[in-house]
């Protein structure tokens, strides 16, 4: 069991391993992000609140940290050359409610079977943080709005689900230690169960 006071170390650790990638995989830094340009925005509505809907895609520009980052296997992703500037169009998404779909990581102490209150959200299905191959801009952190969690049942985990929130940008720093440029307030979640045949 983890006790309170241990939470900030457990969470810098989870915020570490999560970044293992583009020092680990340098095939990642050869990836080029998709051009920005104007796009056509699409709106949901959930709980008489309008959202709009946002991709991991479009979230991706092939970020670099400002400062060098070490991993808990001991490799260091080094810090950017140039700092970079995060695209306007991600930029003016920062305080804004957006529903975004990816798939959900409860974080340090909560784990499966519990209410989840704080999480990582991927774009990929993660089994195994130490070896994931994503970018910092294919992950964010997130937290409820309502104090209680989501309850998400454990299978539920392994589908993609759809948070909708606020989202904010910018390079953050937990103690320290950069903990990523996305986090999302999250007011309410749907699991988007793949259909049997397209039908049921």
């Amino acid at each position: 069991m983890i006790k309170i006071n241990e939470r900030p170390k457990v969470l810098r650790w989870v915020f570490l391993s999560v970044c293992i990638l583009l020092a680990a995989h340098p095939a990642r830094s050869q990836v080029h992000p998709p051009p920005r340009g104007p796009q056509v925005l699409k709106f949901v509505e959930k709980d008489h609140q309008r959202y709009q809907v946002v991709t991991f895609d479009e979230l991706f520009f092939n970020y670099a940290p400002p400062v060098a980052v070490e991993h808990p296997d001991g490799n260091v992703t080094p810090a950017a050359k140039v700092p970079m500037t995060i695209p306007k169009d991600i930029q003016d998404l920062s305080g804004k409610k957006v529903a975004v779909t990816g798939f959900v990581i409860p974080l340090a102490s909560q784990g499966f079977g519990q209410n989840t209150k704080e999480f990582l959200f991927a774009d990929e299905l993660v089994s195994c943080l130490f070896c994931a191959m994503l970018g910092y801009d294919q992950w964010m952190i997130g937290d409820t709005v309502d104090p209680k969690g989501f309850n998400i049942s454990d299978d539920d985990f392994n589908e993609p689900i759809t948070i909708y929130g606020t989202l904010n940008v910018g390079p953050k720093f937990e103690d320290g230690e950069f903990a990523g440029i996305y986090r999302i307030k999250a007011d309410a979640f749907e699991v988007q169960k793949k259909k049997l045949f397209g039908i049921f």
